[in-house]
């Protein structure tokens, strides 16, 4: 079954700005892998974080909007967990 899904990635400070959007990218071609399609991306760029993370204080962050069938991500979540450019991410699944 298809679910609508918000996904928010939060990328280490040391790439700079436009890697960082292609590392998003390369999340964004992964759910199309898994069949999911993405409705928007949500640039929030450079931020302070609320917390220092590995020492870092500040990170890019982007929330993207996907539609994809719940199955697939927890594969989406593992091929995430590898890369160890993104600090954080959360999925959210949104009411219809």
């Amino acid at each position: 079954m298809l679910k609508n899904y918000e996904l928010m990635v939060v990328i280490t400070p040391k790439l700079n700005e436009e890697e960082a959007g292609s590392l998003n990218d390369s999340v964004l071609a992964l759910v199309k892998e898994q069949g999911g399609e993405v409705i928007k991306t949500d640039p929030w760029g450079k931020r302070l974080l609320a917390y220092p993370i590995n020492k870092l204080k500040e990170a890019y962050y982007y929330v993207n909007f996907l539609r994809m069938e719940s199955t697939s991500v927890k594969k989406v979540k593992s091929q995430i967990n590898i890369n160890e450019n993104v600090i954080r991410h959360m999925f959210i699944a949104k009411d219809e």
